[in-house]
């Protein structure tokens, strides 16, 4: 299979600069090195199978899916996201949802229920207990979670 070395450079430099999912890095190579596209003209354009060799094996040590999403999960966390909202970008991004899952549950054992007391705790004086529930739903807390929250700190 022939294909350009400066599309397999610039696929790995896309690479190495945003870090996309796989789906995100096919398509940027559709939209940049597809016919219709403006550079085909001059690096030719390349098929779908040319981009899966690329991806699959041109980059296979390179993407390290894996280690991109638990460091995505990480970072949201350490910005007090709720597990929703990372679950959410991380859709956004195209990424493969075992993998989300997977790592998702292993960073949340016990964190969420931690963050909706830490909530509770700055904003109970504050509401009554619909507005309360309200707004930790709003922050994308689970509804159960948040009555098991309120119920033990009200006894």
């Amino acid at each position: 299979m022939e294909i350009s070395q400066k599309i397999i450079d610039y696929s790995i430099w896309y690479y190495l600069k945003y870090y996309p999912s796989p789906k995100k890095l096919e398509l940027k190579l559709r939209m940049k090195f597809w016919p219709e596209s403006e550079n085909w003209k001059k690096y030719w354009w390349i098929s779908s199978e040319e981009i899966n060799y690329i991806i699959n094996e041109k980059l296979k040590n390179i993407i390290l899916e894996e280690d991109v999403i638990e460091s995505k999960i990480r970072n949201y966390k350490n910005k007090w996201k709720s597990k929703l909202y990372i679950k959410q970008k991380l859709f956004e991004r195209q990424e493969k949802k075992d993998l989300i899952d997977m790592y998702l549950e292993e960073a949340f054992v016990d964190w969420e229920i931690e963050q909706i007391k830490k909530e509770f705790e700055k904003i109970k004086t504050w509401y009554n207990r619909n507005k309360l529930i309200e707004k930790l739903m709003r922050k994308g807390f689970y509804y159960s979670d948040i009555l098991m929250v309120i119920d033990s700190e009200t006894l």
